[in-house]
């Protein structure tokens, strides 16, 4: 029997939205980490650049600039990052950094998950910034798993930038090297479609900050700590 790709493609799209489903199901009952009001952070994140402005042309020719002179092992790290999770950080913790064997780290970043998308998808919502494969469908290339929703600022760019500087402070040797991967995911954003420069920049700024606030809030220090006892000595101290 001859199966088309186009039943292949479908089943692939249905098994990645049972993924999706079945881990919206895991965090719906996290309780996030207290931040300041989500109304607080439009101080913080200025509105994207404006329709047919000088900025926004710039934006347009940061992506496609990308695009056009993306290389094969690029383009394939770019839909790896579809994916992006903090054990996509392996990359530079080595094969052995996975859920099975960092369980409280997964449900840790699960949480920290739950609490960036808070003030994210506030902002999404407040500005309505087309993506840039669906604003300009004659100049820029859908070249990874697409997404729906507004792309300002990036959900995969704010979570690479708080990953890595919360993963900074459970191995600090390694920080620079966490930087260095969230900055390649903000890249592949940008090189699948998804997302203007504009978009992961302005992430960036917003993982700093949603950062700066934890480290003010004892609930959050008190747990991080608990993670680094119970899973990152202990596991160091063992090699």
């Amino acid at each position: 029997m001859k199966i088309s790709v186009q039943f292949f493609s479908l089943l692939f799209l249905l098994l990645f939205a049972s993924a999706a489903l079945a881990k919206d199901k895991a965090t719906a009952n996290l309780e996030p980490w207290k931040l300041e009001d989500n109304g607080s952070f439009l101080n913080l994140i200025p509105a994207p650049p404006s329709l047919e402005s000088s900025a926004e042309k710039a934006d347009l020719d940061g992506v496609i600039s990308l695009q056009n002179k993306v290389s094969s092992d690029a383009l394939a790290h770019a839909e790896k990052s579809v994916d992006f999770n903090v054990f996509s950080f392996s990359e530079v913790l080595g094969p052995d950094f996975t859920k099975e064997s960092h369980q409280k780290t997964a449900n840790f970043f699960d949480r920290l998950e739950v609490t960036i998308d808070q003030p994210k998808n506030f902002l999404k919502d407040f500005y309505h910034r087309i993506r840039p494969y669906r604003a300009f469908p004659d100049q820029v290339k859908e070249l990874v798993i697409k997404e729906d929703g507004y792309s300002y600022p990036s959900g995969h760019a704010t979570r690479a930038w708080l990953y890595a500087l919360v993963l900074g402070t459970l191995a600090p040797d390694h920080r620079s090297d966490f930087l260095s991967t969230a900055m390649q995911v903000c890249q592949d954003r940008v090189i699948g479609g998804m997302h203007y420069p504009s978009d992961v920049l302005e992430s960036r700024i917003l993982a700093e900050e949603i950062f700066r606030e934890l480290l003010d809030d004892k609930s959050f220090m008190s747990d991080l700590e608990k993670l680094r006892r119970e899973e990152w000595i202990e596991k160091n101290s063992a090699k």
